[in-house]
């Protein structure tokens, strides 16, 4: 009996030890000290990823200046990137979360148009800016014969919160009709239920919507000063447009009918963010 007393001795006074150690190591790493592990509290090192991941982006990433050559497919790599080497990567690609919002609403836009507009020169210099100004990146071109654009916009033709319920239900079924009815019910914090109807589209009813984002993301800019030199930059899907004539003269008879509120802008240009769909217009001359 004696013997059995003195080893539950031992073991309590092996958890209050354990216990105050734990409660030091808890302090000094709140304090910012280097936290002192006792024996009996070592464990094996955790994964590297498990404590920190790499910043694949951050704004000084972003920002950095790349010719117009390179900056198409140096968009493409931090995107892969991301996909690869972050665990939620691909929901933060997908749903624009943090940085892949710059990311993928502008970087990736502006790298569309880069490659296009400047004939992916390498002595046009883009630098992207990230926060609120008045542009989203600044463009320095040192041709012989330069655009006359300094600043860049991007704009995104989207549905707005359809559009991001339709790819928050594709990245949880990995399979979602592009065009059909979306619907929800519920909110994040009661349970977000959303329904994405399979159905056949009419080309019609393609047409009306293609006009109508595009408008839309029009004039949610001309109502706003830029800078002298600015671009207009105009992202969207262009998955059932790129192949069809009567898609593209849609969108044109979109900037033709609002010719005169895009004239502020040096250059207005629509481009596909999936099949390379490049439609221009310019309203200064190239000095």
């Amino acid at each position: 009996m004696r013997r059995r007393k003195q080893a539950m001795k031992r073991v309590c006074l092996g958890v209050v030890v354990l216990g105050r150690d734990l409660l030091k190591f808890v302090r000094e790493m709140k304090r910012g000290q280097p936290a002192r592990v006792t024996k009996g509290m070592e464990s094996q090192p955790a994964p590297e990823h498990a404590n920190h991941m790499p910043d694949i982006l951050t704004c000084a990433v972003l920002e950095q200046p790349k010719n117009a050559g390179a900056y198409l497919p140096w968009v493409k790599e931090l995107i892969a990137r991301v996909k690869n080497e972050d665990p939620d990567g691909l929901r933060k690609i997908r749903l624009c979360v943090g940085l892949a919002k710059e990311l993928m609403q502008e970087a990736f836009p502006i790298g569309l148009f880069a490659s296009r507009y400047f004939a992916a020169s390498n002595e046009v210099e883009i630098a992207l800016k990230v926060g609120s100004q008045g542009y989203d990146a600044t463009v320095r071109d040192l041709r012989d014969k330069p655009s006359g654009i300094a600043y860049l916009e991007v704009t995104m033709a989207t549905d707005g919160e359809v559009d991001y319920l339709r790819m928050l239900e594709l990245h949880r079924a990995d399979q979602v009709s592009g065009l059909g009815l979306v619907t929800k019910t519920g909110t994040k914090r009661t349970g977000l239920t959303i329904q994405v109807r399979s159905e056949a589209v009419s080309q019609q009813s393609v047409l009306e919507k293609e006009r109508r984002v595009v408008l839309g993301a029009i004039e949610r800019k001309v109502t706003k000063n830029y800078p002298a030199g600015t671009a207009l930059i105009v992202g969207f899907d262009d998955t059932m447009s790129f192949d069809r004539a009567d898609n593209i003269a849609n969108i044109e008879n979109v900037l033709d009918a609002n010719e005169s509120r895009l004239s502020s802008f040096h250059t207005v240009a629509v481009v596909g963010l999936i099949m390379n769909t490049f439609l221009v217009r310019s309203y200064a001359d190239a000095t």
